[in-house]
């Protein structure tokens, strides 16, 4: 690997730290691994050894490879790279245009097919860099961001269901409380790993009215909610989102009673992926089956087939908009978000 001096050996170890770490299950939220992947790709750049835009890339990809590697399920990483990657690219655009193309309409002409990235671009890695630190402090703040918006969709006296535990949704809802807005909420537990509690739990604590519901009691709840606000780990290229198991079964039932669902989301969760090509076979995580059934029960463990899910997938017609940092977005302008990221020749890693 073309890498700059003593500093590899470090390097790589932070990198198969963090592998590790993923494999393990280890991390702490979506922002964390977006953050942590944002870090090491950083370094790498800043220490690779390269004369060109198109080495760059190459590198870059084949590091983000092996990062990926840690969890195949995490989009995050993924839509990181991928990020990094259309950034080098226009950064190197940026800088052949200024230096080179002089003429007007010559530089209206230039497409990515005229691009070989081949030119040397002493400047590209400090470009490269600059913004990629743009990119962590957006990542940053997305979850302040967002929360900002909460006056926008919630009103007095509304009545809003949830699952599980989102910090996005959590920050969403104590904003709308600190603008001194009454709502109620009611917080379904999302069994069998019942995050719920915990999300319901710290609203309480904000003086939100909060209850704390099983999922069997969301077809009885539904008729009186005004509006479905949930997280998601991610959402794909066609708008339909990776989100907690319980999430598909809560959007059909708010389809069917015609309640607005509203998706709180960061735009570094946008995956290029879909939910059933084969580049993304991936898409969903397994728990132990001891999260479910408890050893007590080992005699049952021989005669059944145990299966816990992570992830539900929830196509885009259940979804009504998602409230990114950067405002509401329709699910159908998705591919259009998707197109402004990422660059088609980086969907493959």
């Amino acid at each position: 690997m073309p890498w700059d001096g003593d500093k590899a050996t470090d390097l790589r170890e932070r990198i198969i730290s963090f592998v590790d770490e993923m494999k393990k299950g280890s991390t702490q939220g979506s922002c964390d691994v977006a953050i942590q992947t944002i870090n090491l790709l950083i370094r790498i750049i800043s220490q690779v050894k390269i004369t060109n835009a198109k080495e760059l890339i190459r590198h870059v990809k084949a590091e983000g490879k092996y990062i990926q590697s840690g969890d195949q399920s995490e989009n995050i990483i993924g839509n990181m790279v991928r990020r990094v990657l259309k950034i080098i690219r226009e950064e190197y655009r940026e800088l052949v245009s200024v230096s080179e193309v002089t003429d007007d309409f010559k530089n209206l002409s230039l497409t990515d097919e005229d691009e070989d990235y081949t030119q040397p671009t002493p400047t590209l890695k400090a470009s490269v860099m600059e913004a990629i630190n743009e990119l962590k402090t957006e990542i940053e703040g997305c979850v302040e961001n967002i929360a900002a918006l909460a006056p926008n969709y919630i009103h007095h006296n509304d009545v809003i269901l949830t699952i599980g535990r989102s910090r996005t949704v959590e920050a969403f809802l104590k904003m709308a409380s600190q603008k001194k807005i009454k709502f109620q909420v009611y917080v379904s537990e999302a069994a069998p790993f019942y995050q719920g509690h915990v999300m319901a739990k710290m609203l309480a604590e904000a003086n939100i009215n909060t209850t704390l519901i099983t999922e069997c009691q969301i077809g009885t709840i539904m008729p009186r909610v005004n509006k479905v606000i949930i997280g998601t780990h991610s959402f794909m290229a066609n708008g339909g989102l990776k989100a907690v198991t319980g999430s598909n079964i809560l959007a059909l039932m708010a389809k069917e009673h015609n309640k607005h669902v509203i998706v709180c989301s960061s735009l570094y969760k946008l995956s290029p992926l879909f939910h059933s090509t084969p580049k993304h076979a991936s898409f969903n995580k397994f728990a132990s089956p001891s999260e479910i059934l408890d050893f007590e029960d080992t005699e049952l463990f021989s005669k059944v087939e145990v299966v816990a899910p992570i992830f539900d997938y929830v196509p885009p017609d259940l979804v009504s908009m998602v409230v990114c940092n950067n405002g509401a977005q329709s699910v159908t302008y998705v591919y259009r978000l998707v197109k402004d990221f990422y660059h088609p020749d980086d969907q493959e890693l």
